[in-house]
């Protein structure tokens, strides 16, 4: 082999062909006209389908090669898709530190925290629906009492990270994943 065409294989493998894959992959669970792809790093005769039918579908000069244009097409398609259909962002909910909601006390993040009471009254009657208030007190103390001790933390009342974490999970598990 010359030089020259391990420059070129060079180019045909690597991290950059495994995330032309993956969007491409990404893209085909959307769009059933597209290739599903193995990601492996290999731009094989696959890909190079993969790439001519993307190029097809989104009216770019079907050439199979991946030059800036097609990448940016292929890029911007995908984040198109991600936006759609990708897993959302987490929402950081508690503020940094050393967040804690004493029986009583009023804040914004509690709105979300019964919010989560809510629809997990809806699944387990362990649960009592909430006023949507911001204050810890009430149905939404009850309710953090009994996160508390499902997830075997000291029965306290008091909304701090633990419960935060115990009750995201919770809720992913039953509402989110349903």
């Amino acid at each position: 082999m010359n030089h020259n065409s391990d420059a070129q294989e060079a180019e045909m493998t690597g991290q950059p062909v495994r995330s032309l894959q993956y969007m491409l992959d990404q893209l085909a669970i959307h769009n059933p006209k597209l290739v599903r792809l193995a990601v492996d790093g290999v731009f094989g005769e696959r890909t190079l389908e993969a790439v001519m039918i993307f190029q097809r579908e989104y009216h770019e000069p079907v050439n199979g090669v991946v030059n800036l244009d097609t990448w940016d097409a292929i890029q911007e398609a995908y984040f198109r898709v991600e936006l759609l259909y990708g897993t959302p962002p987490p929402l950081n909910v508690l503020p940094d530190g050393g967040y804690t909601a004493d029986e009583g006390a009023e804040s914004e993040p509690m709105l979300i925290v019964q919010a989560m009471f809510v629809s997990l009254s809806k699944k387990m009657t362990n649960f009592q629906p909430c006023q949507m208030n911001s204050c810890n007190s009430g149905e939404t103390h009850a309710n953090i009492r009994v996160i508390q001790g499902l997830a075997g933390l000291p029965v306290t009342g008091v909304m701090d990270r633990a419960t935060w974490s115990f009750l995201v999970q919770l809720y992913q598990a039953l509402i989110t994943r349903g």
